[in-house]
């Protein structure tokens, strides 16, 4: 069987009101297009819903207990209604990100103050974690975009490629290598490293670098955050291999940044819901990073970034 929801709308304004003519005034609509509504209902349930008397209506049992359903029904309709917008609401005036530590700092600074000059009325939430903590996030509901150091087979999110970046070798600028304009693998055979934990993807990448030219690296700290590492070795504690926008942040300390060889890319993702359209602050704020990343500023031998190239960003 099959009742549209005109006819349960028809039949609720006729028990609330008493009358066709009415219900009809409350439908926007005739009382002769009311009354076939509520024959149609009748008809195709099977449940005479009505007793006319001399131009009166008067609701059997079954309408009575009908209407009880019909009410409960409706209302529940209704806070799903509101529910949805509501939820549009929260879309359209807050937007939830979620990133790893280092480019929560180095990164998403930027893209965040370039957002809210278009969108000053939208609200960022921004939470910091692990690339396995910002999937997780993504995936539960819990985050609308992410920005995560990922291989492209993840599961049970979307995954879309952002501008690529290179890793780049970081050193204190006393450091004799220093004089070189770009570092190779070779160059750090017997120096003290600091890099980034076993479990990412940067250091796996790394260390398949240092493997293929069978040399093993020195390596006297690790970290699970990039940020302490170039601290570290502004102190003159050792040299890193870092992503190019963590050591472009530290420009400014007692740090130098040369290339490093052999290419090793920073695979930053953009992590997505799998099955949910980004809503137009959410698709802006994606816009606005990929423009970023883009426009990366350069370094140059003192280990400065260009301020020329700076001023665009």
């Amino acid at each position: 069987m099959y009742l549209n929801l005109r006819q349960i709308e028809a039949f609720r304004a006729v028990m609330e009101t008493g009358s066709m003519t009415e219900a009809g005034q409350v439908l926007g609509v005739s009382q002769p297009a009311v009354s076939r509504l509520i024959r149609d209902f009748e008809d195709q349930s099977g449940i005479n819903l009505f007793m006319r008397h001399a131009g009166r209506i008067e609701p059997t049992k079954d309408a009575v207990a009908l209407h009880r359903e019909v009410a409960r029904c409706m209302g529940e309709l209704e806070q799903m209604a509101k529910f949805a917008s509501d939820l549009g609401e929260f879309r359209r005036h807050r937007l939830r990100v979620a990133a790893t530590v280092g480019h929560s700092y180095f990164m998403l600074p930027k893209v965040i103050a370039e957002f809210h000059k278009q969108f000053p009325e939208v609200t960022i939430s921004l939470r910091s974690g692990l690339s396995a903590e910002v999937v997780d996030l993504i995936d539960r509901g819990q985050s609308d975009i992410g920005f995560a150091l990922l291989s492209l087979d993840v599961q049970g999110v979307r995954i879309e490629q952002l501008p690529e970046t290179e890793l780049v070798c970081v050193l204190p600028r006393q450091h004799p290598l220093v004089e070189k304009d770009r570092i190779d693998v070779q160059d750090l055979a017997a120096e003290p490293l600091l890099l980034i934990s076993e479990n990412s993807l940067m250091r796996k990448r790394l260390l398949q670098a240092f493997e293929s030219a069978n040399i093993t690296p020195n390596v006297i700290v690790d970290s699970t955050y990039t940020g302490p590492i170039c601290s570290l070795v502004a102190g003159g504690m050792g040299i890193s291999i870092l992503d190019k926008l963590t050591a472009q942040a530290y420009a400014n300390h007692n740090i130098a940044i040369r290339p490093f060889a052999p290419s090793v890319p920073c695979e930053l993702k953009l992590v997505l819901p799998a099955r949910q359209a980004l809503s137009k602050p959410a698709q802006a704020f994606v816009d606005i990073s990929k423009s970023v990343m883009q426009h990366q500023p350069d370094f140059d031998p003192s280990g400065q970034t260009s301020s020329e190239v700076s001023e665009v960003l």
